[in-house]
């Protein structure tokens, strides 16, 4: 179908290259196994990748928690995971009884958007939110930073990778350019996948002064590419057919798959958070039930009443706000499914469902007993200084030793060069040898610090500050 001048909507994006299974930057495609489908490899390969693992000492909501209850990153990806599958399982079907698959296997759909979904939380930095606030506070004030701004060193959407940075642009680095084969397509998962996984298929916002983007939506609310990770996503919105946004430059209408699993996260974090914070105590029973009861119901209410236990109650009612809430953003995902392929929809799927009021019940909820909990404020305070004083450490120390060996007229302390030499060397360079270009630098040592857990990332803190010896 042709693009209509009148109205001006895009020929829309089509199923057999959104579900492109070709592998990013692989020079040999494989054989295609009735057994064992790409996205099954892309799924394994997530789950055994060093950066997944490293999910298990992350932050969800409550930071280095003493319970052995309470999900951590690596858990809710897991759940994550898990609800997409279910999502993406019921489009593939969807898609194949309007004949839109081809050979393809509905199930597949469904590992694709499972697989996308596990790797969606891979790029957070320790202590979540806040280590991504104080990435961007440090790179504000920093006046190393400054320099290499005001030299002309970095162009302005390189500035704004750092002053506006986000974990969902580090996830996307993560995966198609530092895990595996790094610098040649990263785990080399396929374009669909990939295409899946990017919430924001948009590169930084444009600097102070410049003009805005013509487009406001959903999927540009935040940026999802680095910089150094243009070229890669330009090659999966290519194979995949996404469309271009008229006037924005690196900017692409969202993949369909990529609404499923931002649905699958929003359930997940709104209800499961919601059981978490129960299990802490910093919620009642009878809150729960005031919030869920007109959602669900008195039949589903009373079912869960047949439970003499809380705990296992509450996780009834969890078990059937995740059921009924798949069937309602199934219902969302098929009312625009149309507009999503020409780019003309851009909203939380889950907020065009009935579950909308409830979940916004829930936010509500959350934000007065939870997120503002006292040890919550006290940890993510820290996590925020940890973050901090890390990047102070390791980045000053990479510009200090690089303009001492560039210019040999700097006289680089020696705590310096060995700062530099605690760093792992893919975060410094081949050979060991820092890039010659601020940006890569710089980049290299937010990799290693994002990279870290909570735990190691406070140890090593505590380190240089003298708090504690290794």
């Amino acid at each position: 179908m042709e693009p209509n001048p009148l109205l001006d909507i895009p020929a829309p994006m089509q199923w057999e290259a959104l579900l492109c299974q070709d592998r990013l930057g692989a020079k040999k495609q494989y054989e295609l196994k009735p057994h064992r489908p790409p996205s099954q490899y892309d799924f394994d390969r997530i789950t055994f990748s060093s950066a997944f693992r490293r999910l298990q000492d992350k932050t969800q909501v409550f930071p280095l928690s003493s319970s052995d209850y309470v999900r951590t990153r690596l858990t809710h990806s897991m759940e994550v995971a898990t609800v997409a599958r279910s999502l993406g399982s019921l489009v593939g079907f969807g898609l194949h009884d309007l004949k839109l698959l081809g050979e393809l296997n509905p199930l597949q759909v469904g590992m694709t958007t499972s697989a996308a979904a596990l790797a969606h939380d891979i790029g957070n930095p320790p202590f979540g939110h806040s280590g991504e606030d104080s990435i961007q506070a440090w790179f504000t004030e920093a006046p190393v930073f400054q320099r290499a701004r005001d030299s002309g060193e970095l162009n302005p959407h390189q500035v704004t990778d750092f002053l506006k940075y986000e974990g969902n642009a580090q996830g996307f680095r993560i995966i198609s350019n530092l895990q595996m084969y790094r610098g040649k397509g990263g785990m080399q998962l396929t374009m669909a996948t990939l295409g899946a996984f990017t919430k924001y298929p948009v590169q930084s916002p444009p600097p102070a002064g410049a003009p805005p983007r013509s487009h406001v939506g959903k999927s540009t609310a935040k940026f999802g590419i680095f910089q150094a990770e243009i070229e890669q996503f330009s090659a999966v919105a290519k194979a995949t057919g996404l469309i271009p946004r008229n006037g924005d430059n690196n900017c692409w209408c969202r993949h369909p798959l990529a609404f499923v699993v931002e649905a699958a996260d929003d359930i997940c974090y709104r209800i499961i958070d919601l059981e978490d914070a129960f299990r802490q105590k910093l919620i009642s029973y009878a809150q729960i039930e005031e919030v869920l009861a007109d959602f669900l119901g008195p039949e589903s209410m009373d079912r869960a009443k047949q439970e003499l236990d809380l705990d296992a109650r509450v996780d009834v009612l969890r078990s059937l706000v995740v059921r009924d809430s798949i069937e309602a953003v199934m219902e969302a995902f098929w009312t625009h499914h149309d507009a999503m392929l020409t780019g003309t929809f851009d909203q939380e799927l889950l907020a065009c469902t009935k579950v909308a009021p409830t979940f916004d019940a829930i936010k509500d909820l959350q934000r007065e007993h939870v997120y503002k909990n006292s040890r919550v404020l006290m940890v993510e305070t820290a996590g925020f200084k940890v973050i901090a004083g890390l990047l102070d450490a390791f980045v000053n120390a990479a510009e200090d030793v690089f303009l001492q060996q560039s210019s040999k007229t700097h006289k680089a302390a020696q705590m310096n060069r060995k700062l530099v030499d605690l760093v792992p060397g893919q975060f410094v360079g081949e050979s060991r040898q820092l890039a010659a270009d601020a940006y890569t630098r710089m980049l290299r040592i937010v990799d290693y610090v994002c990279g870290m857990t909570d735990t190691y990332a406070l140890e090593l803190y505590r380190n240089f500050s003298g708090i504690s010896l290794p």
